[in-house]
């Protein structure tokens, strides 16, 4: 697998994409998998995952064993004292100069969510078997994805949370903003960890901590992104010499108000901007923050008009436009990417996620068929999962 590949959006404000919608009970995802019992080992994903996917529509199951969701590298642990959630995946080894043998074991993994609360903020957490600090470097992506839920632009699977090795923690006030989640709701967890150091690392541990709260803050929010590359499909694009411009435009499903802003960018990058394509006015433009060999190393988080936010209206089209320059004289495969993300408050609820919409199967099949070796059946949907029904049924308001 190639670590530049599948790259998701990075630097993603408290917990990006959550479901403010109400979610619909059992039906919409219930297991169409059958009774089969996938055991997986060392060398690789069982052909039986990848072969799941027909023209039927594809669901995801929440599947229980024993009161818990079992999947061999991946757990969830609550701290209540803490009012914290860990997302812990490994351990697994890092050669040098490699990738762990379990990488496509890794994308996609299946939990749950063990309590209803909001997310108000994150850290990342990477060790090794000893418990000490592991380079941030070996970490090129955790991505999280709620599959019961719809995105602001489109009607796919809403992303959650997705960092890289730049990403550093964020956290607001508890009582100000929060991300709404329930006991119960599905999620996918995607890790890809590459080493591109001369150190070896053993039983390394990748830990994406939620701090949450009980109660229900002032403003609860949701996350969104755009990107150039929409609706479905791999996100990264060629860079042939000189200057390449991407763009790509809609409407949000519903009004509502962004309150925080930041992007995601590759190496050659200019700029990238969001913009009121009815009015021609622009939202919100930035820069890559790069070192000294050009390297990108942050993006800046913007507070749209001082934290009161920015409205966007379903009447009205939206452009996010992003400029590279490639200056070698060679093209550069898949050397770009291009996204916008952020956190809003909706206007009024988005609607429930449409698990038969064509675009969101699209979607769904290609975000579980990339540990396969091909974007056209899903793969590692979860491991060691009998089929079972999905048991929650949960509204915000």
């Amino acid at each position: 697998m190639n670590p530049q590949r599948h790259r998701t959006p990075l630097g993603l404000i408290v917990g990006t994409m959550a479901a403010l919608a109400p979610i619909r009970a059992a039906s919409p995802l219930q297991a169409r998998m059958g009774h089969m019992d996938m055991q997986v080992g060392a060398s690789g994903a069982p052909p039986a995952i990848c072969q799941l996917l027909d023209f039927s529509p594809v669901v995801i199951p929440a599947t229980l064993t024993n009161g818990r969701m079992v999947a061999p590298f991946l757990r969830v642990a609550d701290a209540p004292a803490r009012a914290e959630l860990a997302i812990e995946v490994g351990p697994v080894d890092l050669p040098a100069h490699g990738m762990p043998a379990e990488s496509r074991q890794l994308v996609y993994q299946l939990t749950q969510f063990p309590l209803d609360a909001w997310v108000h903020g994150f850290r990342l957490e990477l060790t090794d078997a000893r418990g000490r600090p592991v380079p941030r470097s070996v970490l090129h992506h955790i991505d999280t994805t709620r599959p019961a839920a719809r995105d602001l632009f489109l009607p796919v699977a809403q992303r959650f949370v997705a960092l890289g090795s730049e990403t550093g923690p964020q956290n607001l006030p508890a009582w100000l903003a929060g991300v709404r989640i329930y006991r119960g709701e599905p999620l996918l967890v995607s890790t890809m960890l590459h080493n591109p150091t001369a150190t070896a690392y053993t039983g390394v541990r990748v830990r994406l901590i939620l701090a949450y709260a009980r109660t229900r803050p002032l403003y609860e929010v949701a996350g969104f992104r755009l990107d150039v590359m929409f609706p479905t499909g791999p996100m990264e694009y060629d860079l042939p010499p000189g200057r390449t411009v991407r763009s790509w435009e809609g409407s949000p499903q519903v009004p509502a108000r962004i309150l925080a802003l930041t992007g995601h960018l590759h190496r050659y990058a200019e700029w990238i901007e969001l913009r009121d394509v009815t009015t021609g006015a622009v939202l919100w433009r930035a820069r890559p923050r790069v070192n000294a060999v050009g390297d990108v190393t942050g993006m800046p988080v913007s507070l749209l008009r001082w934290g009161l936010g920015q409205t966007v209206f379903s009447s009205h089209r939206y452009r996010v436009t992003a400029s590279y320059w490639n200056p070698t004289g060679a093209r550069i495969s898949e050397g770009a990417m291009a996204k916008v993300a952020g956190i809003f408050t909706p206007a009024r609820p988005l609607a429930p996620v449409d698990v038969h919409d064509p675009m969101y199967q699209t979607d769904l099949r290609y975000l579980l068929g990339l540990g396969c070796g091909t974007h056209a059946v899903p793969e590692l949907l979860a491991h060691g999962l009998q089929a079972a029904s999905a048991a929650f049924g949960h509204a915000v308001h």
